[in-house]
């Protein structure tokens, strides 16, 4: 018998563990045992980049035209009006509809498609570069006639809404990577900047604990996966930043603003 913070658990079998005498109260189980719980780490993660904090530590005030509640254009309602359908469809509590409609009409965070919206308002984030760093600049990549055409059309759209710039004479330059959605014929875009960071200094981050961050979840029953449309340009960049996180599809550059 495990006791865990959800509470005691039982394996289904018996596994040979090594037992050492330490201080400590805590232990390490192996994935295997995790995975017999039914415990995935890597689902975890996942729920931990996605969820976001309840508390509300923003440390921009709101303006004194602040107004709690929104009113979405008709397809965002829709799509809106859908999620909540399948939610109740999928067991969630008839009786708390209406405290369910409240909260996703609270606020302006749907998107169905890119939109021109603004950065973080934080400081704009500054690359710092290794002594001796040098510009790297990748070869173009041939793509099937389906996946240039999307990457063509979406990076279209992000000049279109001054995400990002032509940019030829970059002396930076990183692969541009097209990822297929899962169980979907749709692509989304991402960039190998693995050249890149091996030449700036490291920013240290800190990776939440499992065990403190799965504490705000005891009890809760239902969960939800969201797509950060909204989130595609998170961090504003430096302007001395910008080139060195240029990317390359199979016939441009392009530098972020």
């Amino acid at each position: 018998m495990l006791h865990t913070a959800a509470g005691p658990v039982r394996p289904v079998k018996p596994y040979e563990v090594l037992v050492i005498d330490e201080d400590e109260d805590e232990f390490i189980l192996g994935e295997d045992i995790l995975d017999d719980l039914g415990i995935c780490v890597e689902r975890q993660l996942e729920q931990l980049v996605e969820r976001t904090s309840a508390d509300d530590d923003d440390p921009i005030a709101f303006g004194e035209d602040f107004l709690a509640g929104c009113t979405p254009d008709e397809e965002v309602r829709q799509a809106v009006e859908a999620m909540t359908a399948k939610a109740l469809e999928n067991g969630f509590p008839p009786e708390k509809e209406g405290k369910l409609r409240t909260i996703v009409y609270m606020y302006d965070i749907w998107r169905l498609h890119l939109g021109p919206d603004p950065p973080a308002k934080v400081p704009p984030l500054e690359l710092r570069m290794k002594k001796g760093a040098k510009p790297f600049r990748c070869k173009p990549r041939a793509h099937p006639p389906h996946v240039r055409k999307f990457l063509q059309e979406f990076n279209d759209e992000l000049v279109r809404l001054g995400w990002v710039y032509e940019n030829a004479s970059s002396r930076w330059a990183c692969p541009a990577l097209p990822v297929k959605k899962p169980d979907k014929d749709e692509f989304r875009q991402t960039s190998n900047y693995r050249p890149t960071n091996a030449e700036t200094e490291p920013i240290a981050g800190v990776m939440p604990i499992l065990q403190v961050i799965t504490e705000h979840v005891r009890g809760m029953c239902f969960f939800g996966l969201f797509d950060f449309i909204k989130g595609f340009l998170q961090l504003p960049l430096a302007k001395a930043s910008q080139e060195i996180l240029s990317y390359m599809t199979d016939a441009k550059v392009y530098t972020l603003r």
